[in-house]
């Protein structure tokens, strides 16, 4: 119970405004021993799920738990993170503690920096997994982690209720049991390929969830593991399925392309999205994480600031519009954008009259 608590509280933390989490909150002891004494049973099974579209930036196919099932998550996530956080590679960055994306970007930026005065000599091999979540295959999943889990040596109980728990977690298909919330059109965003509604049900982690972020980096460390250790690369950052190579040796990049698709291939049995791999030199800039890495300077990406202008354009409500604003200034904050902010500031003060216009068209710089 003790466990389950803490689980509970941490998942209340930026929950606390849902209608799973107040309908929880409103009988929470007698929640909380139900679902204790389920998992207790081995009677636990995961609810319906919440299913919906996010259309910025990109879209998404999200399937949301209910809350008593991000309280389990939380559970098992608290039991097994630290067990693999050690084995994780330092040069992978995706929901750790003390990582992030600004952290890895920095990371890459000083690698180009190492180039030295001769920095065209310097390549970069960008690359990044086919329909990641999607494509994820459970039963290696499973394998990895229950491999793992069995070695440690912790109580056989222990055992047992952690394995429980993954099985469940893992094997299980939104899909088959969901509410579809929004309008009904805006499933036709999500290609067949990305969503798991359609396709294959052995593979597929619903993106949101705690554990599919944990589970990812889980996955993924077995190719880190390959590039560090037999392919022998130093130069070397992984966020979530994106990641970069670095080498003044182009042939060797070349050839680490086809080593490294093989091993996706047989080992994990995902595909690299070969549309996105790039081999070129930094003198080019580098594309990477929301920015754009010259081997003097770094901008922020185009994409990034029309975003940026279109939402302070659009958006309305005074907290909303103060949450936006300092979340793109900390993103452009990392990069050489002093021209940049101080062309948004006086587009926001021109703009603040009545008059509604489409604001002008400035370039990144």
């Amino acid at each position: 119970m003790d466990n389950l608590y803490t689980a509970y509280r941490q998942c209340i933390r930026n929950k606390k405004d849902t209608a799973n989490a107040l309908a929880f909150e409103m009988h929470r002891e007698e929640n909380l021993v139900r679902l204790l004494r389920e998992l207790q049973t081995e009677t636990y099974t995961i609810s319906r799920h919440i299913c919906f579209v996010v259309k910025n930036p990109v879209p998404r196919e999200i399937f949301a738990s209910h809350f008593r099932d991000r309280v389990v998550q939380h559970l098992l996530y608290n039991e097994i993170e630290e067990i693999f956080e050690q084995q994780f590679s330092p040069h992978t960055y995706a929901n750790r503690v003390g990582k992030g994306t600004h952290r890895a970007f920095k990371k890459a930026r000083f690698f180009i920096a190492r180039g030295g005065k001769n920095r065209q000599k310097l390549h970069y091999l960008k690359m990044d997994i086919k329909n990641f979540f999607r494509s994820v295959h459970k039963e290696t999943l499973w394998n990895l982690m229950s491999r793992e889990i069995t070695k440690q040596k912790q109580p056989e109980l222990w055992k047992t209720e952690v394995l429980m728990l993954l099985r469940i977690i893992i094997f299980h298909n939104p899909a088959e049991d969901y509410y579809f919330k929004g309008e009904a059109w805006t499933k036709k965003l999500i290609r067949k390929e990305k969503s798991l509604l359609s396709g294959d049900a052995t593979r597929g982690l619903p993106i949101g969830n705690i554990t599919s972020q944990l589970f990812a980096n889980i996955y993924l460390h077995h190719m880190d593991m390959f590039i560090e250790q037999t392919l022998g690369v130093t130069r070397y950052v992984r966020y979530v399925d994106d990641f970069i190579l670095f080498d003044e040796n182009r042939d060797d990049l070349q050839e680490n392309i086809y080593k490294i698709q093989g091993f996706l291939h047989e080992h994990l049995l995902i595909k690299v999205c070969e549309d996105k791999t790039i081999l070129s030199s930094i003198g080019q800039g580098v594309d990477f994480l929301g920015y754009y890495l010259k081997p003097t300077h770094t901008l922020v990406r185009r994409k990034v600031v029309k975003r940026f202008k279109r939402a302070l354009y659009h958006v309305s409500e005074s907290k909303a519009f103060d949450n936006l604003l300092t979340s793109y200034c900390g993103h452009c904050s990392h990069a050489h954008s002093f021209n940049l902010l101080s062309t948004v500031a006086l587009q926001l003060f021109l703009t603040s009259s009545s008059f509604k216009e489409e604001p002008p068209d400035v370039s990144s710089e």
